[in-house]
């Protein structure tokens, strides 16, 4: 009853692999073959094996297509298979432009990427932030519960005792009695990451999130670096696709995740539209100034999507060089901070028991 077994939805790989057969279809023989028929054969592949679950829902989105009562933007949102607003947007502006077959590939190539910049970055930093976090876990572990058990005894026969102790001694002991009479801060601790993760999308808690990732260098810079990406594997498809600049800027701006960019891209398309010229428009678009240089080109030339285009590689690689810098500065600070705590919670588990034989 409401139970769905099997496969409900599609990752963001297998929702590339959606797209990248489609496109492949859309332009295969010349982009000869009808669109419908493009996205039969599509759904036809994504309705068998392990994904046989999802068949129903495939069927309808051809069926509903065919029959011309809704899109294929409208079918796959209604059909609920995982693809993001981000990515319905840029399908529902393609459709409405009816350049489908030049702007799914293209969708491809900017998915591609950023799931491998998404990779990239989890595969760099969340092994250092995971390992930060149980060093801080392993300090509150000696302070709530190896210090108690050691040191707890003899302070209970003689807290005059506690005096003799080294500093660094006294005080984990202080920690150790504020947090055993507070239990529930190392709880609170502890949940507050994984509560941040799970809400960090939240109307609440994303603007908050995003303004103290802004004010963090290192992190502004790879927001920056990897929007920029973005923002430069979208934008040609969509010029090409003739729809309106201004439009293409609404587009893009509904495309990314982080609010000052995307608010600055609309803000863009707003003056855009009033009469200023693109290139001046995206003068408060937080990016490199070579994107803006591109477009200015682009727009004497007439060829914007091939100059925005020409960017690609050179952004690829800031991309890369800044999410170095990044994992380096969260070493750095780990090295700083975490590495200097966990020698002295080492150093308090070791020498305590020394301290608390002699004074026994």
């Amino acid at each position: 009853m409401g139970i769905e077994i099997g496969r409900s939805s599609l990752n963001l790989e297998e929702r590339v692999e959606f797209l990248r057969t489609l496109g492949g279809w859309l332009t295969s023989g010349g982009g000869q073959l009808p669109i419908h028929e493009c996205i039969k054969n599509t759904c036809e592949v994504f309705s068998r094996d392990e994904y046989r679950s999802l068949e129903p829902r495939m069927e309808r989105i051809v069926r509903e297509y065919t029959a011309g009562s809704a899109s294929l933007f409208e079918g796959l949102r209604s059909a609920n298979l995982g693809f993001t607003r981000q990515e319905l947007a840029i399908m529902q502006a393609a459709e409405r432009s009816n350049q489908l077959r030049i702007a799914v590939p293209s969708l491809v190539d900017a998915l591609s990427m950023r799931m491998e910049a998404n990779k990239a970055l989890r595969r760099k930093l969340l092994p250092l932030l995971f390992g930060g976090f149980l060093l801080i876990l392993m300090s509150l572990g000696v302070m709530m519960f190896m210090l108690p058990t050691v040191m707890g005894p003899v302070l209970e026969r003689k807290a005059e005792a506690l005096d003799k102790f080294p500093a660094a001694i006294r005080g984990y002991w202080y920690a150790s009695v504020w947090l055993r009479d507070h239990p529930f801060a190392p709880v609170i601790f502890s949940a507050t990451p994984v509560a941040l993760f799970f809400l960090r999308n939240t109307a609440f808690l994303k603007p908050r999130i995003e303004k103290a990732l802004m004010w963090f260098p290192p992190s502004r810079r790879l927001i920056l670096a990897y929007n920029a990406v973005m923002v430069v594997y979208f934008m040609p498809a969509l010029v090409r696709a003739s729809i309106p600049l201004h439009d293409v800027l609404r587009t893009i701006a509904g495309s990314l995740n982080n609010i000052a960019i995307a608010g600055a891209l609309r803000v863009a398309a707003n003056n855009h539209e009033n009469g200023v010229r693109l290139g001046e428009a995206l003068r408060s678009v937080p990016l490199r100034g070579s994107f803006r240089n591109a477009v200015e080109a682009g727009e004497k030339t007439g060829a914007i999507a091939e100059r925005v285009e020409d960017l690609k590689v050179p952004f690829a690689n800031e991309l890369d060089r800044v999410s170095r810098r990044a994992v380096s500065a969260v070493v750095m600070i780990l090295m700083l901070c975490l590495l200097p705590f966990f020698i002295i919670s080492m150093y308090v588990s070791l020498v305590a028991p020394i301290f608390a034989l002699m004074e026994f």
